[in-house]
């Protein structure tokens, strides 16, 4: 076995977690007006900028790791087959 249930159930639950506040941090940031006028020295575009590129980043690394996830699944999956067949 690659990796137990457990410890895979559990970083899959880790993974949901932070897909589901990185989806709610997009919506937030998606709910900003960046264009809107500012008080003089203020500059929410680039802030705004900022913001979504940061989320973007993370959103690579989430992505990353699911892949990683299902790469893991897909070897358990293997291994689990190669050991019935030699059982057999």
């Amino acid at each position: 076995m690659v990796i137990d249930s457990c410890t895979f159930t559990d970083i899959t639950r880790h993974l949901h977690g932070i897909s589901e506040g990185l989806l709610d941090g997009m919506r937030k940031v998606a709910s900003l007006k960046p264009d809107a006028p500012a008080a003089e020295g203020e500059h929410h575009r680039h802030e705004w900028f900022k913001a979504v590129e940061a989320f973007v980043r993370v959103n690579a690394e989430v992505m990353t790791l699911a892949e990683l996830l299902r790469a893991l699944l897909a070897a358990n999956s293997d291994e689990l087959s190669e050991e019935e067949r030699a059982l057999s």
